[in-house]
C-alpha cells in the first residue's frame, strides 16, 4: 500500500506539472497573438508614402517641356496652342478640330515635329506662301535649303524659323531697324533674346542675302 501511494505522489505531481507547463505555454501564446493583432501601419508612414508618390508624378510632369504654336490659316479653331515636345503637326491639328474644307491638303507636313515659337500656317486652295506648312515644317526637321533673309523678312516669315515666336520676331526688325541690315547671319545674336543655342537652332534657315 505504501508503494502504492508513492507512485499516486508520483503521478499527481507529474500532471500538476504538465499543467502548469501547458498553462504557461498558452499564456505566453496568447500574449504574442495580442502583441500581433496591436501591430499597425502608422498613419504618418502611409501619410509619407502617398507624398513621395505625388512628389514623383510632379517631377516627372515638370520635366515634359511645353511648345507653344500658333497655328493659323485653313483651320476650323486658329490660335495659339501648348503641345508637347516630340508632338507634330496632326496632333495641332487634332486639337484644333481639324482643317476646313478648302484646306490645300498637299502643302500640309503632318508628320512635321513642332517647335516652340513656330507658326504652322495652313494655306487654303490655290493660295501660295512662303510660310506654308510644308516650308516651315521642313525647315524644323533641317531638311530643306529653304532659308529666310532676316534682313528682309516680315514678321510671319521670321515666325517661321524655328524657335523664333512673335517676341523675337519683332525684335529682329527692331534691330535692323536701328541698326542697319545683318552683315552675317551669325549678328543675329546680337538681338536680345537669341544667343548661342537659339543660333546653332537656327543657323540653317537663315541668309543675309
Amino acid at each position: 500500500m505504501t508503494d502504492w501511494l508513492k507512485q499516486y505522489k508520483w503521478y499527481a505531481a507529474g500532471g500538476v506539472a504538465l499543467v502548469l507547463i501547458i498553462s504557461a505555454a498558452f499564456m505566453l501564446l496568447s500574449g504574442k497573438r495580442e502583441t500581433l493583432s496591436g501591430l499597425s501601419i502608422p498613419e504618418e508612414a502611409s501619410v509619407q508614402t502617398f507624398d513621395k508618390k505625388e512628389e514623383t508624378k510632379r517631377e516627372k510632369n515638370a520635366g515634359e517641356e511645353a511648345v507653344i504654336i500658333d497655328l493659323k490659316g485653313a483651320v476650323k479653331n486658329p490660335g495659339i496652342y501648348q503641345m508637347k515636345v516630340g508632338d507634330r503637326v496632326h496632333d495641332a491639328l487634332k486639337k484644333a478640330g481639324g482643317t476646313v474644307k478648302k484646306a490645300d491638303q498637299k502643302q500640309i507636313n503632318l508628320a512635321a515635329v513642332l517647335q516652340d515659337g513656330m507658326v504652322v500656317y495652313i494655306p487654303f486652295e490655290g493660295e501660295e506662301t512662303a510660310g506654308s506648312l510644308s516650308e516651315a515644317g521642313s525647315r524644323a526637321e533641317g531638311n530643306s535649303g529653304d532659308v529666310v533673309n532676316i534682313n528682309t523678312a516680315s514678321s510671319e516669315e521670321l515666325q517661321a524659323i524655328p524657335g523664333i515666336g512673335p517676341s523675337k520676331a519683332e525684335a529682329v526688325i527692331d534691330y535692323r531697324e536701328e541698326n542697319g541690315p545683318f552683315q552675317i547671319i551669325e549678328d543675329i545674336t546680337n538681338v536680345s533674346g537669341i544667343g548661342e543655342k537659339s543660333f546653332e537652332r537656327i543657323k540653317s534657315s537663315i541668309t543675309v542675302k
